[in-house]
């Protein structure tokens, strides 16, 4: 018997716990690459939501004739559009969604939502001198309106996502009409 080759039972329990050591590691680094990619994708997913959503309110701000309401939560606005049309807008949070709604000229299935996972949609709004007109005794109106910030903070739209994030986009616009 002295003869005989192969591996003891200690020899290859030793192999197997080096073994099972290795891939746990491996494992364990696959996760962590798997945990950082979710985390970047849904980051991409909400900047790009959310700057597709500022940019196209902005873009129609810049063209507003007048401003009708103005509050910290909503805009309502009407611009001239391309061809000439009065169009009234407002935007506003419903949920965690913006939504568009296009009162003149109406349009079907309104209000459209412009994005979703929004966590606040804030509306500021400041008059020639650059000072809130909320911050006036009395108020300001909607008519002294000469620059609009609006900031968006947004999540991604499935929580569930390991290490979901906020991201805040904000923009300013000076009304071109005033």
């Amino acid at each position: 018997m002295s003869n005989e080759r192969g591996y003891s039972l200690a020899e290859l329990l030793s192999a197997m716990a080096v073994l099972t050591l290795l891939l746990a590691g491996l494992l364990f680094t696959f996760q962590e690459g798997l945990n950082v990619y979710s985390f970047g994708a849904g980051r991409s997913e909400v900047q790009q939501n959310a700057r597709v959503a500022l940019d196209r309110m902005l873009r129609e701000l810049r063209t507003a004739a007048q401003i009708i309401t103005a509050t910290s939560n909503d805009i309502q606005f009407t611009f001239v559009d391309d061809s000439g049309t009065s169009v009234t807008v407002e935007y506003s949070l419903g949920g965690t969604n913006i939504q568009r709604n296009q009162t003149v000229p109406a349009i079907g299935g309104q209000p459209a939502t412009l994005t979703g996972g929004v966590a606040a949609f804030t509306v500021t709004y400041y008059d020639i001198f650059n000072a809130d007109i909320n911050s006036y005794a009395p108020a300001k109106t909607a008519a002294d309106v000469y620059t609009v910030d609006i900031q968006l903070t947004t999540q991604p739209e499935d929580t569930s996502l390991p290490n979901s994030t906020q991201v805040v986009v904000q923009g300013r616009v000076r009304l071109r009409n005033e």
